[in-house]
């Protein structure tokens, strides 16, 4: 079953085409600030619509994500590998969908802050 999210306005949505096996929580520094919990699929299996704008970490040696957001409303919404799509693994702002849509999705602890 698909699971429809939205950025606050409304203006950007994403569909996953099912529920995700886990939620990661990220304590990264940008994590962190940006409240970001992860869901994870590979870009040929998600529906991204609307206007982003993007930030790529200026504080890492090498980066390699892209971090998108509503460009109406600053909502973090995911974000993606600076390579070319389609990509194997992207992140997806589980807090843009109904909390009872991943309730009972175990959430796993992810230690950022120590890469």
């Amino acid at each position: 079953m698909a699971l429809d999210g939205r950025c606050h306005c409304g203006a950007c949505t994403i569909r996953l085409p099912r529920t995700p096996e886990y939620v990661g929580h990220c304590n990264c520094s940008l994590c962190r600030a940006s409240g970001f919990r992860g869901v994870y699929f590979s870009s040929d299996e998600v529906e991204i619509g609307g206007e982003f704008d993007s930030y790529v970490r200026s504080d890492l040696e090498e980066p390699f994500l892209r971090n998108l957001r509503c460009k109406r409303c600053g909502t973090p919404t995911h974000w993606e590998p600076l390579t070319e799509p389609p990509h194997e693994r992207m992140g997806i702002n589980a807090n843009l969908f109904d909390p009872a849509s991943l309730e009972g999705v175990p959430v796993r602890e992810v230690d950022g802050a120590s890469w």
